[in-house]
């Protein structure tokens, strides 16, 4: 529940809006009577800014841990409701680009973000749900706000370019933390064996390389792009695969090829045997020097030899992007002379047809000569039945191992979850739950947030029917855009394709979409390129609809923005409980409450610095709302066993309760044994609690 002073923030935010639209109604008649010679400029520039949205986003979210904790995609919501606000109000056609394709995506979002917070209401954990619905209305916006303009090639591609360079500028950013530590350092909680800076997480850092890989191999194969694009993309390929190579993803590079492939495939631009001329084997000399790198390889990736290596891999790739970069200018003239070659209609279609065949064949033979049905069923077995890995010593000979890396288990829990609620699910944001209780006894210790494949994560928090929603969105896009790859356009579409197709099939190995930097992209360009075309003529929507979606907009921004105030002072309020200082921590913790009451992990901090100071009761009874608000999450109850110790209480109860929730640790199962008698409990639960740092010695 709201307090007072949250109220009257939530009143001085929404005065502050309706200021902001007031002003926006004025600016909105000024516009009006302006010449039509201002107009169309300031419609220019805003447009522009929306085209370079997606890119700015994936850089900002990359930066900020991926956009994985609550507070980024909350800020991004805040974004994008002002960029509609803004949209809506001082544009002349706002609403220009809505079409069938758009408002289908729309609706699947809307009912897909509207069923994950409904769920809250069977969910045991109602603020998961709420965080959840908040990323879903994060992709939704994007899709509402890039639908909205009208498509055309030319956004398509400027768009395609800001998404390109951001990816890029982060994998180059990332390799270097890698090639370069002494020179850019990065904090020593990531691995030291997997490059993982800046999204923190080694599969989405080689997910978005991947990306980046395949649009520049679009960008500088393809002959409609200016020959300064095709030079840069040319020269940005071997410092971004290898920025994959050192993620030693093996799911983020199966997906990257896949996709390469395919754009090869259905794109077949006439630039690419240059291109790979040029690109392909300097990026190849680059991934080779980087893999005889061994110590960067391995956890001694800091020490001095390393660093040594890392900077000889560093020259080399430099010199091999400048290298490629070259080649491509040199190839500039060849370019020209398969733009003006032509073939004769009648002779195309046959000699697609035999370059397939000829294709197919080599294809199967190869296949045949490397045994290759017989190494795909030895790896397919590997897959099914064995989840570690060989060697996690030398993360180079991980990349030829087919071991699942526990994620058959992980998928295995979420079926296990659907069979017990096949319609609705458990709630959103309950996976961790759901594994802490049926995890095997090889993950005891391993803590798991999420069931690593979207999809199966949907079917275990929300059911078949939040699958089926979020399949409605997807597939619309993609046979949207698989539509579109035939014509002159043919490469552009093809490579959107390849994009999104490759991040839905590695979203179905991974948690790809709590990682905003490489997903929101994803609903960007497929809500510009389900756009209709620039229409020749459409009306422009009275002052008064413009306005109201305006100022709907704009109000809507309170509900990120509480999330977005709760997460930085529950940040703050962390930190400060972990240097000790409970005072700040117990402000920060009461600010966060205060401002979202529904959220369990304010009350654990409030409950922990009372036991700090010797308040047991106290520290009983914000356990207790903790408990209240999130009654499936072991932790608390281990907490509320704690507490009740050290005031005097019978801690049994809660005890069991997180044995039950989480039965296999040892940590839990050390507890309710130590718990047996009573004349213990209290000098139990306080040698537990200075033991893990939960109460000082008093």
């Amino acid at each position: 529940m709201l307090t007072i002073t949250a109220l009257a923030g939530q009143a001085t935010v929404a005065v502050a809006l309706a200021l902001v639209a007031v002003a926006c109604a004025v600016a909105l008649r000024i516009r009006a009577r302006r010449s039509a010679a201002e107009g169309p400029l300031l419609e220019r520039v805003f447009e522009g800014v929306l085209l370079a949205l997606p890119g700015g986003l994936i850089a900002l979210f990359a930066f900020n841990a991926g956009g994985y904790f609550p507070d980024a995609p909350a800020f991004g919501v805040i974004v994008l409701l002002v960029c509609l606000a803004i949209r809506a109000t001082l544009s002349t056609r706002p609403f220009a680009g809505f079409s069938a394709g758009v408002a289908v995506v729309t609706t699947a979002l809307a009912l897909y973000a509207a069923w994950t917070l409904l769920s809250a209401t069977w969910s045991h954990a109602p603020s998961r749900a709420l965080i959840e619905a908040d990323r879903s209305l994060l992709y939704l916006l994007a899709v509402v706000v890039c639908g909205s303009l009208p498509r055309s090639t030319a956004r398509i591609t400027w768009m395609l370019r800001g998404v390109a360079l951001a990816a890029a500028a982060v994998a180059v950013v990332a390799l270097a933390t890698r090639l370069l530590p002494d020179v850019l350092p990065t904090s020593t909680n990531l691995a030291a064996q997997r490059l993982s800076f800046p999204l923190t997480y080694w599969n989405s850092l080689g997910l978005l390389a991947a990306l980046a890989g395949l649009l520049c191999l679009h960008f500088t194969a393809s002959l409609r792009e200016p020959p300064g694009v095709r030079i840069a993309a040319a020269a940005l390929l071997p410092p971004v695969c290898v920025t994959l190579f050192f993620t030693f993803s093996r799911g983020a590079i199966a997906a990257g090829v896949i996709g390469v492939v395919l754009y090869a495939v259905l794109a077949r631009p006439r630039g690419l045997v240059s291109a790979i001329a040029a690109a392909g084997s300097l990026t190849a000399v680059a991934l080779a020097t980087a893999y005889r790198a061994d110590l960067l390889a391995t956890e001694q990736a800091a020490t001095a030899t390393a660093v040594d290596q890392g900077h000889r891999v560093a020259l080399v790739v430099v010199l091999c992007a400048a290298g490629a970069g070259l080649l491509r200018a040199l190839a500039l003239p060849v370019d020209r002379r398969l733009e003006q070659l032509r073939l004769q209609p009648r002779l195309r279609r046959p000699v697609l047809w035999s370059a397939a065949v000829v294709g197919l064949v080599s294809v199967l033979m190869v296949g045949a000569l490397a045994d290759v049905p017989h190494r795909v069923s030895r790896s397919y077995e590997r897959f099914v039945d064995t989840p570690n890995l060989r060697n996690e010593t030398d993360l180079r000979q991980r990349l030829t191992d087919s071991a699942n890396g526990g994620r058959v288990d992980h998928w295995r829990v979420a079926l296990d979850a659907l069979d017990r609620n096949e319609l609705r699910g458990h709630g959103a944001g309950t996976y961790r739950t759901l594994w802490m209780r049926e995890r095997g006894a090889p993950y005891v210790g391993l803590v798991v947030r999420d069931a690593h494949s979207l999809y199966f994560e949907n079917l275990a928090e929300l059911g078949v029917v939040g699958l089926a929603l979020l399949a409605v969105a997807l597939l619309t896009m993609l046979v949207a855009v698989a539509r579109r790859c035939r014509g002159r356009q043919r490469e552009l579409y093809a490579v959107v394709l390849a994009a999104i197709f490759t991040w839905a099939l590695h979203a179905g190995v991974d948690w790809d979409w709590e990682m905003p930097a490489v997903t929101v992209w994803v609903f960007a360009l497929g809500g510009l390129v389900l756009a209709r075309a620039e229409p020749k003529r459409s009306s422009v929507p009275p002052h008064g609809v413009r306005l109201a979606v305006g100022l709907t907009a704009l109000l809507a921004v309170s509900g990120p923005g509480l999330i977005l105030v709760s997460e930085r002072r529950l940040d703050e309020g962390v930190r400060a409980f972990t240097r000790g200082d409970c005072r700040t921590a117990i402000d920060r913790a009461r600010g966060s409450v205060g401002v979202l009451g529904s959220r369990p992990e304010p009350f654990e901090i409030l409950g922990l610095c009372q036991l700090r100071r010797g308040f047991d009761r106290l520290a009983v009874a914000a356990i207790e709302k903790a408990v209240a608000r999130n009654p499936g999450a072991w932790e608390f109850r281990y907490d509320l066993a704690l507490v009740r110790g050290a005031a005097g209480l019978d801690p049994r109860p809660a005890a069991r309760a997180a044995l039950l929730l989480n039965p296999r640790d040892p940590v839990t199962r050390s507890l309710v044994r130590q718990l047996r008698r009573r004349s213990t409990w209290r000098a139990v639960t306080l040698r537990i609690a200075l033991r893990e740092g939960l109460a000082e010695v008093r």
